[in-house]
């Protein structure tokens, strides 16, 4: 395959056209970077878990409080320490909270580039792969947010780069820190392990040799884990892998009625992987074709390493299909750089067999252009992946409506707490309350004979709640609406009793 590929470089001993795949892989880490960094300005609210990670970070930021005691933290704290020094160095503000990301969303294409370049050895393979994972819609949806799977993705990615060149002590390292960004950064263990025996493993090596290797990597990756286990200790009584676990881990499999439901729903978020759900589909059925041929060929090691990372991809599906997770669109973004590398060594090897360079050349623009494309809803900040852009319009207002207007006030929130812990700032001026159910804020406000306020999305999740207000006799006035008119606020009077 590499020897058809390379006429479409045109490489030779000249020193200029050699230098033309370095230039050529250049201006598509380039292309990444620029799309990325122009992300993190848009004009869009925090998802609330976005909100909950920058209201951490902000707290860590301005109090000091490395170990986030007072913070209600189920995640490790890697990706809150790297916010809080970007809201240190350039203030605290949603631009701040998203820039470490897009950063890192670029160094992952970077790397992809050079873990196809050290797998492969081939110019055509890399530079395919760093394309698709530049102007995937995806990836550059995840970009401008504070979603802790992009920073793990990173280090995952340069870890399994890491093994897959005889890295293997910082290679655990990497994956260390890859695990102190989010947890399910340990999914990636498996591939890194596994590609980096492949990639590395001599004819002369024995059982003994890749031992050793394995061993570095374990030790490291083990004294990494175990400092983030002590770390986690120090906030006693508090434990964020106790919360991890509560709050994330499912503890069944999934239903019979469940099975079509959940894999029509991670099709749908795959089908924003390569940009439209038909150049994605196209790529689908090129790999499956690909790596049926490479059935045959297995004992080479390049087939052997397409099928470790096919094999791979497929686990993590059926882990997440079979298993009841949430569907959530962010947990295949730690599958998708090394799935669209995958895409890359397929569209390669289609190449491969094109006759005529200029042939060859056609398809490569094509791509390009339709990748492009179809990267601009995501760059708008429309593609239904990464949080709704649009679903927490007015957050902000509400915030500084509840900080001026109300100062002073009880609020009772069921449904905005997160988003709130870091619009209302770190010192809100009203009390924020919490309330579990409807019935129990009826009650209480029956009960207190006093004046407070419900702040609410506007949607039918608030009518059961407006419902058993009026049931219990409270008096009720809608006194601000947010623009945009997702969020309300109402004015609860107690009733009167005789």
């Amino acid at each position: 395959m590499d020897a058809a590929a390379l006429p479409l470089h045109r490489l030779s001993a000249s020193p200029r056209q050699a230098r033309a795949p370095l230039l050529a892989a250049a201006l598509v880490v380039l292309l990444g970077l620029i799309l990325r960094l122009s992300l993190p300005g848009t004009d869009s609210r925090l998802h609330p878990d976005e909100a909950l990670f920058a209201a951490q970070a902000r707290h860590l930021s301005e109090t000091g409080d490395v170990l986030l005691r007072r913070a209600d933290l189920d995640k490790p704290p890697l990706t809150l320490y790297v916010t809080a020094l970007s809201f240190r160095v350039m203030g605290v503000s949603e631009f701040a909270a998203r820039v470490p990301n897009a950063l890192f969303a670029s160094l992952t294409v970077a790397v992809i580039y050079q873990l196809a370049q050290t797998l492969y050895r081939s110019p055509l393979v890399s530079l395919l792969a760093a394309l698709l994972c530049a102007c995937s819609p995806y990836l550059l949806a995840f970009a401008p947010t504070v979603f802790t799977d992009v920073q793990a993705t990173w280090w995952i990615a340069l870890a399994t780069w890491l093994a897959a060149r005889g890295r293997w002590g910082r290679a655990g390292l990497s994956a260390a820190l890859g695990i102190a960004a989010k947890t399910t950064a340990a999914w990636g263990i498996p591939l890194i392990v596994v590609l980096g025996v492949l990639n590395t493993t001599q004819s002369r090596d024995t059982w003994r040799d890749a031992g050793k290797h394995l061993l570095r990597f374990a030790g490291v990756l083990t004294l990494g884990v175990a400092l983030l286990v002590l770390w986690d200790l120090a906030r006693w009584p508090y434990s964020f892998l106790r919360l991890d676990y509560e709050h994330n881990h499912p503890d069944r499999l999934i239903r019979s009625d469940e099975l079509w439901p959940r894999l029509e729903a991670w099709g749908r978020w795959l089908g924003h992987l390569a940009g439209t759900p038909t150049l994605s589909m196209a790529l689908a059925v090129l790999l499956t074709l690909w790596l049926v041929r490479q059935l045959r060929r297995l004992r080479r090691r390049d087939a052997a390493l397409d099928w470790a990372i096919a094999a791979y991809g497929l686990a993590v599906l059926g882990g997440l299909w079979l298993i009841a997770f949430n569907t959530y669109d962010r947990y295949l973004y730690l599958l998708a750089p090394f799935a669209l590398m995958l895409c890359g060594r397929a569209l390669a090897g289609m190449l491969a067999v094109l006759p005529g360079q200029w042939l060859r050349l056609a398809v490569v623009i094509g791509l390009l252009a339709t990748l492009c494309y179809s990267s601009l809803p995501a760059l708008r900040g429309e593609l239904p992946v990464g949080g709704d852009r649009t679903a927490y319009e007015g957050i902000d207002t509400l915030a500084a409506y509840l900080n001026t207007d109300l100062s002073g006030a009880i609020v009772y929130d069921h449904w905005l707490g997160w988003q709130l812990a870091y619009y209302l700032g770190e010192r809100p001026a009203v009390t924020l309350r919490y309330m579990p159910q409807p019935e129990a804020l009826a009650d209480e406000m029956a009960d207190c004979g006093c004046q407070r306020y419900l702040a609410a999305p506007t949607s039918a999740q608030l009518r059961p709640w407006l419902a058993a207000l009026r049931r219990a006799g409270v008096n009720m006035q809608q006194v601000f609406v947010s623009p945009g008119g997702h969020f309300a606020v109402y004015g609860l009077d107690a009733p009167h009793h005789d």
